[in-house]
């Protein structure tokens, strides 16, 4: 008998592979619902390319699937929110690391 595969806790913040669209339609009509001023900007990108780099294609493609994470992951939409309210707490990197601040410096 096999052990299960071990499960890898989901990232919210990143593109997966087996994620989003799948094809240059799928990105298309994604882009579009999401922001069609971001369609407009990968049709531009993408009619650029050197017919003769595919790694170019790959860079591409993989830059829009994430920014299309961004548009439209909620939990990413919330945190930007949250960056931006001034009413949030706001701590140092001296907060975060727990160290103790130096005066007269």
């Amino acid at each position: 008998m096999s052990a299960a595969p071990v499960e890898e806790p989901v990232d919210p913040f990143r593109t997966h592979p087996d994620g989003g669209p799948r094809t240059v339609t799928q990105l298309r009509a994604a882009l579009t619902a999401a922001s069609p001023a971001d369609r407009e900007a990968f049709e531009a990108q993408l009619g650029e390319l050197d017919l003769d780099d595919p790694e170019a294609y790959a860079t591409l493609v993989r830059v829009w699937r994430h920014r299309l994470v961004m548009r439209t992951n909620p939990t990413i939409l919330a945190a930007v929110a949250a960056s931006t309210d001034p009413t949030a707490p706001r701590w140092t990197s001296a907060d975060i690391l727990d160290t103790p601040q130096e005066s007269g410096r």
